[in-house]
């Protein structure tokens, strides 16, 4: 029996305020296609659907049509959903009821997830188990359940608060319903969640929790066929039963030269001891996002070298690219000047540039005189105004500019000075 596992599609997600619909609307066209060479039992979709709670209608449009297309052209392959910390989950919910009809199962509500879905294939069985992200007071434990006989007259329950708390509660139900499941002969199982498990490497375009309070234990889960994770943004094994299958794009230029794949995962059939196998399946970007170092002269005329020795520097007009300028001297309006070249340039960066100016500009105001007490000092004065009036105006300074100022003020303070 296989499966297709994806997550984090983050639908109408914006890149340094580039939309990202047709870079989205590509990808899920090779998840069809993807589809169509094989033959797979269920498609699963690990939470962050959406990239807002407040999704915009492009991205609704774009999840409905595909959610149409995978219903029409394979109706027997089962798709599961579940919401994500980025997603809302009464909208993603909409409808589900409607949906289960279509064999298209949402589940957004932690209290609706140890109710799992029966996936069939010939004679196989498999129960898939969908765990939304569990925002603190969505579980209650046995104790302060709101139906429970044990909970203390005149004291209203609270829910469990830690994502810890809340995953050994779930953890536990979940179990418990898989060992009934096992004794009604249906030995295999699947878990879809969206967790930050213990020792995952994040990327820099999660929404990710300070310190290690909130992470999970994967081995909560571990009776379990297979795992299928999402929140991570890099593909990963979290566990020997557990995978993270990642973002199917690059949302951050951390992620640059990362490459982005679904996970094809074969289930053994019942009468085998065997773990599931998990072959990753690579995704080409409509975009790549690639990170360039070089000077402003070089990359105009495109004389200089990626990290990527096969990529030439005119195929980068088809990148989202952070560009990080290599000169000592701030090149004004850096940006605008290589979109010219590469129309798809969404960061510059001059910090080379921007040193040098700090240290010339400490060096220029450790030789004038501080008008406030008349001796040399590095307090706030005339240039330092100068500078962050320009910086505010145009976002950076220019050095002529600059330094025919400070040739100025000299002059001044010289003519003022008794």
């Amino acid at each position: 029996m296989k499966f297709l596992h994806l997550a984090d599609l983050h639908l109408g997600r914006l890149f340094h305020e580039q939309s990202l619909i047709e870079d989205q609307k590509y990808l899920l066209n090779q998840l069809v296609d993807i589809l169509s060479r094989d033959r797979y039992s269920a498609i699963l979709l690990a939470g962050d659907i959406y990239d807002r709670s407040i999704p915009s209608a492009e991205a609704v449009s774009l999840l409905g049509d595909f959610l149409n297309t995978l219903h029409s052209r394979f109706p027997d392959t089962a798709i599961c959903m579940i919401a994500g910390n980025h997603d809302s989950p009464e909208r993603l919910a909409f409808g589900h009821e409607l949906f289960r009809s279509m064999n298209i199962h949402i589940v957004s509500d932690p209290n609706l997830s140890f109710e799992p879905v029966i996936v069939t294939d010939g004679k196989e069985r498999c129960a898939v188990f969908l765990l939304p992200f569990l925002y603190p007071g969505s579980l209650y434990s046995p104790k302060e359940s709101p139906n429970s006989d044990n909970q203390e007259s005149g004291t209203a329950p609270q829910g469990l608060r830690t994502q810890q708390n809340l995953a050994a509660e779930a953890g536990r139900r979940l179990e418990e319903r898989r060992k009934e499941l096992a004794m009604q002969s249906i030995h295999q199982s699947v878990l879809v969640a969206h967790l930050f498990t213990q020792g995952g490497r994040e990327s820099e375009s999660e929404r990710i929790f300070v310190g290690t309070a909130e992470q999970v234990d994967v081995q909560l889960f571990s009776g379990f066929s297979y795992v299928a994770l999402g929140h991570l943004h890099r593909c990963q094994q979290a566990g020997p039963n557990a995978w993270y299958a990642g973002s199917p794009l690059a949302y951050s230029f951390g992620e640059a030269g990362q490459e982005k794949v679904c996970l094809e995962v074969e289930i053994p059939d019942r009468e085998s001891d065997q773990p599931a196998t998990v072959r990753a399946i690579p995704l080409k970007p409509l975009h790549p996002v690639r990170r360039i170092k070089a000077s402003f002269a070089d990359l105009m005329s495109g004389n200089f070298q990626t990290e990527e020795k096969e990529t030439q520097a005119d195929s980068l007009v088809h990148s989202y690219l952070e560009i990080e300028l290599t000169d000592e001297h701030l090149v004004e309006n850096a940006q605008r000047l290589l979109e010219q070249r590469y129309p798809l340039v969404l960061s510059v960066k001059q910090d080379r540039a921007f040193q040098a100016l700090v240290a010339e500009r400490s060096a220029l105001q450790g030789m004038l005189p501080d008008t406030a007490s008349g001796e040399t000092g590095r307090r706030r004065g005339t240039l330092d105004d100068f500078i962050s009036f320009e910086e505010t105006l145009y976002g950076m300074v220019d050095q002529e500019k600059l330094d025919l100022f400070a040739t100025l003020l000299k002059e001044q303070q010289s003519h003022e000075t008794p």
